[in-house]
This record gives structure tokens, sequence and C-alpha cells, in this order.
């Protein structure tokens, strides 16, 4: 009933989408420019692509779970590239739950540049499980695998701030990040199931990494900007599995329309961040580019730290 509560509280009375950003008409032209987008085979991920794809960059690369190869082509041919547009839209297999995987995916781009690299994929597990390599699967999947495959690709990043200066790292976090544990993270539970902790306060915690990886970046990258986001509330299919897994969300369906926004709308503090010159680096911005200093991660200063030391020290034979 708690992590009920919890998600009620931060639906109803959360930040609202706001703001005047049009992407049609505020988004430059990305001529040139290439683009990674985790989880872009659905959601808020798709919706980026196709967004992204109407300003005519060179590339888009769509890194999700490995799937078979007609439904790759089907996916590739979904995208309609405008009649006047050339992009070019690759797939790369990308599970982030497996540190293998994302090497193999990050040194898919070791020849290429990435102007702009959007860290949008995530889950929100019910049931405690794990990823391959023993963390908590919401920490590992939408923070530690996400940070994993930042760090390989910056390198390829600051290549590519060689060619053109503005280059961009957009991290989904979420205002799902109030309802994490007491202190944010904590870390000497990560690396098991955290059977003990609801589902909530699991996926809490790895939004608030989300935020601290943002601004860890943002500081020791200083040549890339950096900027987490929380998209807004609205309904994905992260949502409906929620519902098929857990009976009280389903008693939300009706009021669903009333609090929620479409993929459309949420998408369009993605779409800020990775183009407004009006982004701070290492700053998490509510909808649409509201910069929000109250979380955990500027209340504790020596959280982020803290966080970027530890994930340094677990992933330094993957580096």
């Amino acid at each position: 009933m708690s992590s009920f509560l919890s998600m009620v509280r931060v639906t109803l009375f959360g930040h609202r989408n706001k703001g005047t950003f049009d992407p049609a008409r505020d988004i430059p032209s990305l001529a040139d420019k290439v683009i990674v987008v985790t989880g872009g085979a659905s959601g808020l991920g798709e919706a980026a692509v196709r967004e992204f794809l109407q300003h005519n960059p060179a590339r888009i690369y769509i890194a999700d779970l490995p799937r078979p190869a007609e439904d790759v082509a089907a996916l590739i041919a979904s995208h309609a590239v405008p009649a006047d547009g050339t992009t070019e839209i690759k797939f790369v297999e990308l599970d982030l739950g497996s540190f293998e995987s994302i090497q193999r995916a990050a040194a898919t781009f070791a020849a290429e540049r990435i102007d702009i690299l959007v860290l949008n994929a995530g889950i929100m597990p019910v049931k405690p499980r794990m990823t391959a390599e023993g963390y908590e699967a919401a920490f590992g999947v939408n923070y530690l695998g996400h940070a994993l495959l930042a760090r390989l690709l910056v390198p390829v990043l600051l290549k590519t701030v060689e060619i053109q200066p503005d280059v961009r790292v957009v991290i989904v976090s979420s205002e799902g990040h109030a309802m994490a544990p007491k202190g944010g993270i904590v870390f000497d539970q990560v690396k098991t199931a955290c059977g003990g902790m609801s589902f909530t306060k699991r996926y809490g915690q790895s939004k608030v990494a989300s935020i601290g990886l943002a601004k860890e970046l943002a500081e020791r990258y200083p040549l890339l900007k950096v900027a987490a986001v929380h998209p807004g509330r609205i309904s994905t299919n992260m949502g409906k599995g929620l519902a098929a897994e857990f009976w009280l969300i389903k008693l939300t369906a009706p009021i669903e329309p009333f609090v929620c926004v479409t993929i459309e709308e949420g998408v369009k503090n993605h779409l800020w961040a990775a183009t407004s010159p009006d982004v701070v680096s290492g700053k998490y911005y509510l909808p649409v580019g509201i910069a929000d200093d109250a979380t955990i991660m500027n209340k504790d200063v020596g959280l982020s730290k803290k966080l970027w030391d530890w994930t340094e020290n677990e992933l330094k034979d993957r580096l």
C-alpha cells in the first residue's frame, strides 16, 4: 500500500508540464549531427527519434533490446524520413542489464561521432530481481548500465567536440526520485535484489543516481553539456506493465487522462535538453526547462561524489 500511495503522491501532486517549448519551432537544424537514443524503440525514446527526424540529422541510432532481424527492419521502416530529409536510421543491440552488451554497443561508435546522446531507457520492476552482473535491476539498468555506456562513450563525445562544440548528454531521470529511500541511495544493498525495499523506493534510488550522474559528468567533462530531465506525468509502456502486475494501479485508470500528458508532450523535456541554448550543464530539469535544485543530490553535497567513486570502483574492470 505504501508503494501505491507514493506513486499517487508523485502523480497527483507532482510537477505539471509547463512552458512554451515547441519542437517544430524551437529545435534548430540538426544537419550533420549523429544522435543515439537508448530505449528508442518505444515510448518516450521512440517519440524522441520521430521528432529528431523532422530536423534532418545525419544519423539516428536506436539502441534497444535485441530482437529478430525482421523486427529491426520493421522498426526502422516505421520511421518515415521527411521527403526532403536524408537521415540514416540504424539499430544497435543494447541490453543495459548486461555489461558485455553495453561494451559491444559502445564499440559500435568507436569510429563515429555523437552529437546528442539520450540515455532514455528505463524499467520499474515490481518484483525484486537482479541484472546479469548482480545489481538490483532498476538501479543496474536505469543508472549503472547508462553510467557504463556514458563512460565508454566519453572519448567519442570529446572527439565530436573537436568537430563542433555543442555536444549534449541527456539523462532521463524522474520526479520519482522523491520516492527514494532515506539518504537517496542505499549503497550496501544495490548489489542485492533489495527484496526488503518497495519497488517505488528501488526505482526512486535509481533516479536519484541518474541526477547524480548528470552532475558528475558535467563537472568532470566541462566541454560536454549534460542535463538530467523529468518528462512529466505520462502514460507509457512502463505504466501499463505496472498495472498488469499491481492491481491497485489499475484503480487509477479512470483519472489517468486528467493527470497525465501524452508521450508527445512528455518528450519535450528530452528535446529541449538536447537542443536548447539555455541548458546549464549538470542541472536537473522539470518539464519543460525548469531547473530544480531541491533534490537530495543538491541537499547532500557529497552524495554525487560518493556515487561517482562507488561507480568507478564497480566499473573499473570494464572501462
